[in-house]
């Protein structure tokens, strides 16, 4: 059992005076410090999502690690699944085409990474597709479409490693590659926590971070998007936390903008995607010849 009275607040590092929450085992805030870690709302009041050591509101953590149906998009939160990397609500899943449902025991198919029933697929099979883009050779049995081509199974592999791609894979000058060999030649690494980053990329000065890494030097919350920021000798801040930044050396500052619609702007923070045109991010379709 906690001794409160020596008990430090999770939240403020300080004593635990007045009223105190008690969270997940150990953790025990005052009310007034139990907030999200990325809006700074207070979650005592309202319904939280813990990861790690840090404490989310359902919106936040949805958006920072949630998963959406790729039918309707929303997040799933209830009975959901998972087939072939992507997930679905369960009355989600249904024929992309004809809109039924599958019935038990029925023959589920995937075109585009979308599902789609025996009876639409045979109506838009392509009787052309028999050669394989990998040997050159004519496809008899289980063939793999991907980057509108047809290949044998074992000849879609990626382009560094040669490991068959049986999954989610990358595109780069035309080559596939397993999403471990792509980060590995050419991704790029947040400059705070040092992992690689997918998706939308923030950069200052040559510099990649995520964006919930990105944070204020002085109040260390993260910066809105179009929301003007300063920085200097390697740290940013919000225009209103410039007071506080007094004495710390310096007189000169440069500004810039959290804006992902400038372009050609190298001085700004830009955003860009790491899976992007030619290199994105795509679904293997297997079907039988």
């Amino acid at each position: 059992m906690v001794d409160l009275a020596n008990a430090l607040c999770a939240g403020c590092n300080e004593k635990l005076i007045g009223e105190v929450i008690r969270v997940g085992e150990s953790d025990h805030f005052h009310v007034d410090c139990f907030k999200c870690a990325k809006c700074n709302s207070p979650l005592a009041a309202a319904g939280f999502f813990a990861r790690g050591a840090s404490y989310y509101c359902s919106e936040d953590y949805h958006e920072l690690f949630g998963t959406r149906c790729v039918m309707c998009s929303n997040f799933i939160e209830g009975e959901g699944f998972t087939v072939q990397g992507r997930s679905y609500h369960t009355s989600c899943f249904k024929c992309s085409q004809c809109g039924g449902n599958f019935s038990s025991g029925s023959r589920v198919l995937f075109e585009e990474g979308r599902p789609i029933c025996e009876s639409c697929r045979n109506q838009s099979v392509n009787a052309t597709r028999t050669t394989c883009k990998g040997c050159k050779k004519e496809i008899t049995g289980r063939s793999v479409v991907a980057m509108e081509f047809d290949w044998h199974v074992e000849c879609f592999a990626c382009h560094y490693c040669k490991v068959p791609l049986t999954g989610e894979y990358m595109v780069k000058d035309g080559n596939p590659y397993c999403e471990s060999d792509y980060l590995n030649l050419y991704g790029q690494k947040c400059r705070i926590c040092d992992q690689f980053i997918v998706g939308r990329v923030l950069q200052a000065g040559g510099v990649s971070y995520h964006n919930a890494c990105l944070r204020c030097h002085v109040c260390k919350t993260a910066f809105a998007e179009g929301q003007e920021i300063f920085t200097q000798d390697g740290i940013f801040w919000h225009t209103e936390c410039e007071p506080y930044l007094e004495g710390m050396g310096g007189t000169e500052s440069g500004s810039e903008y959290f804006d992902d619609d400038r372009e050609g702007d190298t001085a700004g923070l830009e955003s860009a995607d790491v899976a992007d045109l030619e290199e994105r991010l795509e679904d293997l379709k297997v079907e039988e010849n």
